[in-house]
């Protein structure tokens, strides 16, 4: 357990750990959540999570700002949460085929649901969604794009906004970028089939399977970077319920070009936060990919996810550039490294390492004089 006092960035990762491994602080020795504890596990996705672990502790020095924090967050995910009741209701009832995806969805995983969120994500079948846009309309819902849809930039996914201030994200397909689409095969009418109804706020909603919503929180996961605690905390509540068929997510994997995937974002939960992942699933799902997710589970060693926060060098291009199988993964490293990295360094002259660099330079010159 981390002491009372000022937290630095390594008390802060190991605080957030034990929260998200079930902790309850003592009141008389819980460390105390100073603005950067706060502003970590508001990177992390994980200031409800934080908050639980504190309990009714609010002696604790410098609580308020933890609370009003999760106040916010709380409340706002609430608010999401009814409103993809009656989204869901309304696609149903207009037979569009659909299912919610990411927050509130997993946040039923979690223990009293502390999963916070900031909008609603809806998956429809690409031919549906002229419908669902029409009928979310009905409602008082306005496109927020110049793009209208079909959409001319290859991105697979439409924002509307609700008279109640949600923003509902509109998706014909789970990876955002064409480019980035092509290289796996998880298209969106299979796993609207395998749909299914899931109890919420005295409502329900559709979402996807366990083990489709498994394999598309590591997928997310791994296309934003796999830099946030949040991420795991997904897999490890979805695996906690016990509700995955291995032996299908695996095959279901295997066919969308995603089982490396999959496998590398389910070895770092289990890495970091104990989760009881099934050795023979592990070891199916990283079968084409040894390699590379050695590469990956050493970067977790040395640069742990959960001190990321506030960090240049997050392993993100690394996690980004997963494919299926080794070989695949180290030439799209190649090209992001190009792309995202030299070229962006190159071109932007206020980067950090530009910065550090043209320091660097100054204190050699000034030593040399």
């Amino acid at each position: 357990m981390v002491r009372a006092g000022q937290a630095t960035d390594v008390d802060a990762a190991r605080v957030l750990l034990e929260a998200l491994r079930g902790r309850r602080f003592d009141a008389a020795t819980a460390p105390e959540p100073t603005p950067r504890l706060v502003a970590a596990a508001d990177y992390h996705g994980v200031v409800l999570v934080l908050r639980r672990a504190y309990g009714p502790a609010s002696a604790v020095p410098r609580i308020g700002e933890l609370k009003a924090a999760a106040r916010r967050l709380r409340a706002l995910s609430l608010r999401i949460a009814h409103t993809a009741v009656e989204v869901s209701g309304w696609l149903e009832d207009a037979s569009v085929r659909h299912a919610v995806i990411k927050g509130p969805a997993v946040a039923v995983a979690y223990p009293d649901e502390d999963r916070e969120f900031v909008d609603l994500d809806v998956l429809v079948g690409p031919g549906d969604m002229a419908r669902a846009i029409h009928e979310l309309g009905r409602h008082g819902a306005v496109v927020l794009e110049p793009e209208g849809w079909p959409r001319t930039d290859g991105i697979g996914e439409l924002a509307l906004g609700l008279p109640s201030g949600v923003v509902v994200d509109l998706h014909a397909d789970l990876v955002h970028h064409e480019d980035v689409r092509r290289r796996f095969s998880f298209p969106a009418e299979p796993l609207l089939q395998r749909a299914i109804s899931v109890p919420m706020l005295g409502g329900s909603i559709l979402a996807l399977n366990p083990e489709d919503s498994c394999t598309y929180v590591a997928l997310h996961a791994a296309i934003s970077g796999g830099d946030r605690l949040v991420w795991l905390a997904d897999l490890d509540a979805l695996v906690r319920q016990d509700q995955i068929q291995w032996a299908t997510l695996i095959e279901h994997a295997r066919q969308a070009r995603l089982a490396l995937v999959v496998g590398v974002m389910l070895q770092r939960t289990a890495a970091v936060l104990g989760t009881p992942v099934p050795q023979h699933a592990l070891k199916a799902l990283l079968r084409n990919g040894l390699l590379w997710s050695t590469l990956l589970a050493t970067f977790e060693h040395f640069r742990p996810i959960a001190r990321s926060h506030g960090q240049i060098l997050r392993g993100q291009v690394l996690m980004r550039s997963t494919r299926s199988s080794t070989a695949s993964s180290m030439v799209q490293l190649a090209r992001l490294i190009w792309t995202d990295v030299t070229l962006f360094v190159l071109r932007n002259s206020n980067h950090p390492w530009r910065s550090r660099v043209r320091t660097w330079r100054r204190g050699l010159t000034a030593r040399a004089r």
